[in-house]
């Protein structure tokens, strides 16, 4: 994991990222440093990007992606930073270098080999399980074991990953059914060898893989890669930020969905910003003044005490005895309608007191910060949030290592105020003169 902040105001935006990165595997999560999840997105032109969570997509390292893009585009510059995110997209698409037909199957194979292998082990589990009370389960009841463990799969991919929920929605499941099926049931045969499947289990996982592979699920999807671009287009004088997520590469097209709560637009109605991805509930427990769990909580608390039966309790007290029992039902529904209006009142009222005493204030400041308070800011938030990860005795570490750090501005360009090196650069001289800029060209297709 990680965590990444963007601190925006109107002269510039500071970019920093951690460098950890977490591995899962059967035996736990190992965490490594030296990551690199910052990156100059072209040469000379105002305008970073940053990968978070996943660090690959379809099997290709994201740095390779933009680094290539990079290369590609050295001598191109875009109006709006629209613009470049369009042209990101499209660079994707249409570069089978990149992601040909075979990597693409590749990393399709590795997803639904992967979850195969998840259910494959619930369902061993489930056999072995029978086996220890004494009893050696018949095939029947392993069928129906099959059938159990296949169709909460199939309720759960169904339900948490969409297949329409991506800017351009895929085919209908029927459609990629056809399309995929000699895949499907190749890996199927493969991974689940001799376990009993009917048509009709068979089926129904088909559709849960495919739902599982392609489908979209937000913040529940381990797999997705975020990706978020902060600068300046050409006519731009005010930075953007914007940010997409994406899976993977399917029959040639990039998966993918604008994150629209992450869109900010610096101007004279919002003069300073601060947005955080990946872990950022301590980034945001600093700019709201509450942490997110604790804010759930009260949440869930008031939630529930407002529809736990209030006006019942109340008409129950020995004081109210004497009512009758209509009175007692009138009251009763009074004080439940009442109890709705108070927790509404209360959760607007602490919402309204956020903004103007807490995070109004501190993005006024932030709209006053030169360039290099704002990097000093950005890391900052980011250290904050590895500080907390390492003395929390019920959280892995997954946030550490050298902070990257870099200011955008329009006259001055990507600047790095902080960035790691996996090699020395006093071994390797010429690297800055073969990676610098080139002038930019104004882009007119």
């Amino acid at each position: 994991m990680t965590t990444e902040i963007a601190i925006l105001n109107r002269s510039a935006v500071a970019l920093a990222a951690d460098s950890a990165v977490t591995v899962s595997g059967r035996g736990g999560i190992k965490v490594y440093d030296g990551v690199n999840k910052l990156f100059e997105l072209v040469k000379g032109r105002p305008v970073g990007v940053m990968i978070y969570n996943s660090a690959d997509l379809s099997l290709r390292p994201w740095e390779t992606i933009i680094k290539s893009y990079r290369e590609e585009r050295r001598s191109h510059s875009f109006p709006t930073l629209d613009d470049y995110v369009s042209d990101f997209k499209h660079f994707i698409q249409t570069h089978p270098e990149l992601f040909s037909a075979r990597q693409q199957r590749e990393a399709l194979t590795n997803v639904l080999d992967s979850d195969l292998s998840m259910i494959r082990t619930y369902i061993g589990q489930a056999i072995y399980a029978k086996v220890r009370s004494g009893s050696v389960p018949t095939p029947q009841q392993v069928a129906r074991i099959v059938n159990r463990e296949v169709r909460e799969f199939w309720d759960y991919a169904r339900s948490s990953y969409a297949l329409d929920q991506w800017d351009t929605p895929l085919p209908s499941p029927r459609t990629l059914g056809a399309d995929l099926r000699p895949l499907l049931d190749e890996r199927i045969d493969v991974v689940f060898e001799n376990l009993p499947l009917n048509d009709a289990v068979r089926a129904r996982l088909r559709i849960a893989l495919i739902h599982r592979a392609l489908g979209f699920a937000g913040d529940d999807d381990d797999e997705f890669s975020g990706v978020v671009f902060a600068g300046f287009g050409d006519d731009e004088y005010y930075p953007r930020l914007r940010e997409f997520r994406t899976k993977v590469v399917y029959n040639d097209r990039l998966l993918c969905r604008d994150i629209d709560d992450s869109r900010s637009d610096i101007g004279v109605g919002l003069p300073g910003d601060v947005k955080s991805f990946a872990q950022g509930d301590m980034v945001r427990s600093f700019t709201d003044g509450i942490q997110d769990h604790v804010r759930r909580e009260m949440i869930t608390y008031w939630a529930q005490w407002r529809s736990g039966g209030l006006g019942t309790d109340v008409t129950s007290e020995a004081d109210l005895a004497s009512l009758s029992k209509s009175d007692k039902k009138a009251v009763a529904k009074v004080v439940d309608r009442q109890a709705v209006t108070w927790v509404d009142e209360f959760l607007e009222h602490m919402a309204a007191y956020e903004r103007a005493n807490v995070r109004g204030p501190l993005l006024q400041s932030v709209s006053y910060l030169p360039k290099d308070e704002l990097g000093a800011m950005a890391e900052s938030l980011v250290n904050l949030t590895t500080l907390k990860r390492r003395v929390s005795i019920n959280e892995a570490q997954t946030v550490g290592g050298a902070v990257d750090m870099a200011v955008v501005s329009r006259g001055d360009g990507f600047v790095w105020l902080k960035r790691k090196h996996y090699f020395d650069q006093a071994l390797n001289p010429s690297w800055a003169d073969t990676h610098s800029a080139t002038p930019p060209t104004r882009d007119m297709d």
